[in-house]
């Protein structure tokens, strides 16, 4: 499994208006990543999956992937 980013403070904020990057985060399933494969830590892996919601919220985001 390759990680997303080499390290895990790469990313600071995640903010939940920009899909772009919530999307990296994202598989094609429309699943959120594991920490494994993100190499987030805790507190940033909760702080992501809460802009992923967010988003998915104001259809930013789809909650399921289109087949």
């Amino acid at each position: 499994m390759a990680k997303i980013f080499k390290h895990s403070t790469d990313v600071a904020f995640f903010d939940y208006k920009d899909f772009k990057t919530l999307q990296r985060y994202v598989n094609a399933y429309g699943q959120i990543e594991s920490r494994k494969k993100t190499g987030l830590s805790e507190s940033q892996q909760r702080r992501l999956a809460t802009a992923i919601k967010r988003a998915r919220h104001i259809a930013l985001l789809p909650f399921v992937a289109s087949y």
